[in-house]
């Protein structure tokens, strides 16, 4: 016997994903909940039950987008590693996203549609810290002696706009996704920049 649960799981991913294809072909505003439900094979009816409106739709495609990014930068220090080999580390999680093109598309499409409509960013996701524990690893690399970081935030903010002033922002307006050996260069020389700034 099916699990209700477990089917009701099931019929809300396809229509998700059903919506993400819809998105990605039509952008957010041109996107049509008729053929999201076709798309899934769902009546609106059942559309609707699972995500009030398309607006819904586009705000979970955004959380689970930044999401990706959020995780890869959920790390814990490590006192017996070099410092220099977890920021490598984190650099070439980071790097992975941004050398996706499906995922580098997704950022395209969600940049282009919040820029042209803010108010689809709920407000939770507005609030949702996602360098809070690469924060804290600076924080205590420092107290640890491996690194001379006065402002943890700060020091954090600098190591992803490296990253992401090269492989994240020039793709998002247009630039070709950045090449796996490309992106390799560019965590290697933002962790030296950041080593040379903030090593001890």
């Amino acid at each position: 016997m099916n699990d209700p649960a477990c089917t009701l799981k099931v019929k809300r991913e396809q229509i998700f994903q059903a919506a993400v294809v819809e998105f990605h072909e039509n952008g957010f505003t041109a996107a049509s909940m008729d053929r999201i439900s076709a798309r899934a094979g769902a009546s609106k009816r059942t559309v609707y039950k699972h995500f009030e409106s398309k607006e819904k739709l586009f705000q979970e495609l955004i959380r689970r987008h930044w999401a990706k990014f959020a995780e890869s930068l959920d790390v814990t220090y490590e006192k017996a590693r070099d410092i220099r080999d977890q920021l490598t580390e984190l650099g070439h999680a980071e790097g992975r996203l941004m050398t996706s093109p499906e995922i580098m598309a997704t950022t395209r499409l969600v940049m282009s549609e919040v820029l042209r409509s803010p108010d689809l960013v709920e407000e939770n996701q507005e609030k949702t810290d996602y360098k809070a524990a690469f924060e804290t690893m600076l924080r205590e690399a420092t107290v640890d002696g491996q690194l001379r970081v006065e402002d943890p935030r700060e020091a954090a903010e600098e190591f992803m706009a490296l990253l992401k002033g090269k492989a994240f922002w020039p793709v998002v307006f247009g630039a070709p996704v950045v090449s796996v050996e490309e992106m390799s260069n560019i965590v290697d020389s933002s962790v030296e920049m950041i080593m040379s700034r903030y090593g001890a």
